[in-house]
């Protein structure tokens, strides 16, 4: 008995660590944002973000000294043995400040099911839109100063029973922690344009 508590009490030592160290390398692959989240009564992680902006696909909403643009969502078809659709974003985001600085799928933008459970960067796509998708800009990519950046970016896992989802992205400028706003645009399946040959 006294072997077990040991041993559940180094595990627990050893997963506080990690919790405490982070997981901020922004080219892997991870199911946990690296934003501050605090969790609902539900159980759900919620976001800290106050301000929500609310737009349509191909609408540009501002917040932030940024203008964001959803041009397209793409499905490139099943790749896992889950049945998850590899999903990216066509976007325009317009910096109207002096500083250029970096954003990254991981940091920026993530996906909201009903439900209310969330889909994150996953490594896996970036892996495959890097050999098959010419246009496709891999994270972290680069906002010019008052200048605008236009690419594919992604991507994330769905479910193939998954119908529709609502696409977020924090505009941090240059402070990846400066979640104050949230731009959300809901995505409906007609919405989705499915890539041939996959």
């Amino acid at each position: 008995m006294r072997k077990h508590r040991i041993t559940a009490l180094l595990l627990c030592a050893a997963m506080a660590l990690t919790a405490a160290a982070g997981c901020s390398d922004k080219n892997s692959s991870s199911s946990v944002p690296s934003q501050p989240y605090k969790t609902s009564a539900d159980g759900r992680q919620d976001s800290l973000a106050e301000n929500v902006i609310n737009a349509g696909l191909s609408e540009t909403a501002k917040a932030n000294d940024t203008g964001y643009t959803l041009n397209k969502v793409i499905d490139a078809g099943i790749h896992t043995d889950k049945n998850e659709h590899y999903i990216y974003l066509q976007i325009t985001i317009d910096n109207t400040t002096d500083k250029q600085y970096d954003l990254n799928a991981l940091n920026n933008f993530y996906i909201l099911f009903g439900d209310g459970t969330e889909a994150h960067y996953d490594i896996r796509t970036q892996l495959y839109a890097g050999k098959n998708m010419s246009d496709f800009v891999s994270s972290p990519f680069t906002i010019p100063a008052n200048g605008k950046f236009s690419g594919t970016i992604g991507g994330f896992l769905v479910g193939d029973d998954v119908n529709e989802f609502t696409v977020c992205f924090f505009p941090t400028l240059d402070n990846d922690r400066n979640k104050d706003d949230v731009i959300k645009v809901k995505v409906k399946k007609e919405d989705i344009v499915v890539l041939e040959n996959n």
